[in-house]
């Protein structure tokens, strides 16, 4: 049985692309939620570094 991207049919090439856009989504879908959260939508960056700190901890 092929493994990695043959197994999908797809290049490596990709494979990295498809990961690249799914996390810029990710994060996009995160920082809205965030910003829905806040009284001042400005304040989204700031949360979202905090948020990032957190979980790096």
């Amino acid at each position: 049985m092929p493994e990695g991207p043959a197994r999908l049919s797809i290049t490596e090439f990709h494979v990295r692309v498809a990961i690249h856009r799914l996390r810029k989504r990710f994060k996009d879908c995160v920082k809205l939620e965030i910003t829905q959260t806040l009284d001042d939508p400005a304040q989204g960056e700031e949360e979202l570094r905090s948020l990032q700190a957190a979980l790096a901890s």
